[in-house]
């Protein structure tokens, strides 16, 4: 199975579905926990931990596993062991719960109905999927990373992880769930924001597509429409900054935030909304790419464009000169000169450009930025951040 292969069905997880598939190696107990628990879950517990990897080594390869939770997410699991990796398939929601609902699931649990916000900002990130269809995707993932048209019976499992008040998790960890998922949102608006500005469509695409599944789930005010309408517009107003950065011509942003204003004032369907939204960033996205091409001849133009999707991924002379047409000698030749720079030169300072980026607009690690920018391990990152802004990452977050 290629990288290739996982990046496709991820990608159509979410564009079909709007649900994730994932991969941990076995021995990631903690990575895998991440994925099936709850605020309520008490992570800290030794018997917790040692059940689940328990579970996790006695997995059968021929199997797929459904876990439910007290709260009706779900989520499927196979193993995979000529990889080593376990993967997982959602979480997800049959049906959406009501507030009535939520409170009734609190009560049966003896956890406090004051309670309640953290339960609706959990469900808040879980995606809503028809059962039979996950499993479907389930069953095309299986058949995709083993190569082989197996179809697994698929067990349904419980993990019985909130039986009683001793099994919860503290409240500080309960607040601290919501304070992490808001600075998750914060940090997908602004990786947002950095693909629009790089012109960077498929990245934008999909990151819009993880933003409205995060946003997808219970009311939370009584005007749903008005509260989505305002995101819109936040959203419109955050684009225009990003493509004032690209170097967009004002008169055409001018254009394309007064034509969205309009469109989001006037929606009064969540769904529709959601397509204004998408078609809005596609827009100023294209913008952006407008002002690269322009630039530089077509062939150039067309290696940065790749380079900039495929960042976080190892890139080489062979596989760029492949990807237009050209010798790799030749193209580092017209490179450099259009350029002033070696393609190494240039995919470095666009990787440490958008590590910086990152580090003053989001929250995510160093470790995170690293991956998220083609580097595998953060002491080289590191090293090469300060080669370049003389200073490390950290420091430079802190300053």
């Amino acid at each position: 199975m290629s990288y290739d292969t996982l990046t496709m069905l991820k990608a159509h997880a979410i564009e079909l579905l709007g649900i994730e598939v994932q991969s941990y190696f076995i021995d990631d107990i903690s990575g895998l926990i991440n994925n099936i628990k709850t605020p309520f879950t008490n992570t800290q517990r030794k018997q917790f931990t040692e059940k689940f990897r328990y579970f996790i080594q006695r997995m059968k390869s021929n199997k797929i596993y459904h876990y439910r939770n007290y709260f009706g997410v779900s989520v499927l699991l196979f193993k995979y062991n000529k990889q080593n990796k376990v993967y997982l398939v959602g979480p997800y929601l049959e049906q959406r719960p009501n507030e009535q609902k939520c409170k009734a699931m609190l009560e049966e649990l003896n956890v406090k109905v004051t309670k309640l916000n953290v339960l609706k900002e959990y469900l808040l990130q879980i995606p809503v999927c028809n059962h039979i269809k996950a499993q479907k995707m389930c069953r095309l993932v299986v058949r995709f990373i083993k190569e082989r048209q197996y179809v697994y019976e698929i067990e349904d499992i419980n993990f019985n992880f909130h039986l009683n008040i001793n099994k919860q998790a503290t409240y500080e960890v309960q607040t601290q769930y919501i304070t992490q998922n808001l600075e998750a949102r914060y940090n997908l608006e602004n990786t947002l924001l950095i693909a629009v500005e790089n012109g960077n469509m498929k990245e934008a695409m999909l990151i819009l597509e993880k933003m409205n599944m995060s946003v997808a789930g219970l009311k939370r005010v009584r005007d749903n429409i008005k509260n989505a309408q305002y995101k819109a517009f936040i959203v419109n107003v955050l684009c225009r900054k990003a493509v004032e950065k690209a170097g967009v011509n004002l008169l055409t942003i001018d254009y394309i935030s007064t034509k969205y204003a309009k469109l989001i004032d006037q929606t009064e369907d969540g769904e529709l909304l959601y397509e204004v939204i998408r078609r809005m960033v596609i827009e100023y996205t294209e913008s952006a790419i407008k002002v690269k091409a322009t630039t530089y001849s077509p062939k150039i133009n067309k290696v940065i464009q790749y380079i900039e999707i495929n960042l976080s991924r190892q890139l080489t002379l062979k596989q760029l000169a492949s990807y237009v047409d050209l010798a790799p000698a030749y193209l580092s030749r017209i490179f450099n000169k259009e350029m002033g720079c070696s393609l190494a030169q240039f995919i470095t300072e666009l990787r440490l450009k958008k590590a910086k980026s990152l580090l003053n607009r989001t929250d995510m690690t160093v470790t995170q930025i690293a991956q998220a920018v083609g580097y595998q391990q953060t002491s080289y990152f590191t090293q090469k951040f300060k080669e370049y802004y003389k200073v490390t990452p950290l420091k430079y977050r802190n300053q």
